[in-house]
């Protein structure tokens, strides 16, 4: 039996023939070099990135009301043989519970959006002011997806470019020790920006410049 080889690679036919088979056009497949990163898929590709994560926001969204739903009821039917002056104590203690929670939660998301927003924002309380915090979760071991914080201030860089850190500058820090000459604004800053946001800004010292104070 006569063999074939094709850059080395010997091809038959199944029946004890051999046969000549055409080399693979890698060039034509993309197989030889696929797509790396999210810049290759275009802005087609970013869009439906970007629908995919509004998407899985609402899908958490939605399992947490769901979740809501299904302690009110377990909670109700755990009531239902109880006096009311029972119920009244359950439902208090479930009131007080739900408000501790809520206050640690909001208190590790600050933490953790104000960290992230570090080296990114000339001021990182900035990402506690445009930052809805509904919009993201503590699990229940405390923890929160920092990918899904990171993309939110990536998000708010775009759409406010002026609060970035200025490179080669410290960030400030809104409390003692602030630093008045870094994460300076300019004029042309202040056109893009609404009245609350220059307010802000001033109090953070970041008009210092454009105020021609020292």
């Amino acid at each position: 039996m006569e063999e074939t080889t094709v850059d080395n690679t010997v091809v038959t036919d199944g029946q004890g023939n051999d046969e000549m088979t055409e080399p693979a056009d890698t060039a034509s497949t993309g197989a030889a070099n696929p797509p790396e990163g999210v810049e290759s898929l275009g802005d087609a590709g970013k869009k439906a990135i970007a629908a995919m994560k509004e998407r899985e926001k609402a899908a958490r969204a939605r399992a947490r009301e769901l979740e809501r739903k299904v302690a009110e009821l377990t909670a109700a039917i755990e009531s239902k043989d109880k006096t009311p002056d029972e119920q009244a104590i359950d439902a208090a203690r479930r009131e007080a519970e739900a408000a501790a929670i809520a206050k640690a939660n909001e208190r590790i998301l600050r933490s953790e959006i104000k960290a992230a927003a570090a080296g990114k924002l000339a001021d990182p309380e900035d990402a506690l002011r445009y930052l809805d915090l509904a919009d993201f979760e503590v699990d229940e071991s405390g923890n929160v997806d920092s990918t899904e914080v990171a993309d939110a201030i990536n998000e708010l860089l775009e759409r406010k470019p002026y609060l970035a850190a200025q490179s080669g500058r410290v960030t400030l820090d809104t409390g003692r020790g602030r630093n008045p000459a870094a994460g300076q604004l300019t004029r042309e800053d202040l056109r893009h920006m609404t009245p609350e946001e220059i307010v802000s800004a001033k109090s953070a010292g970041r008009l210092n410049n454009v105020l021609g104070r020292s």
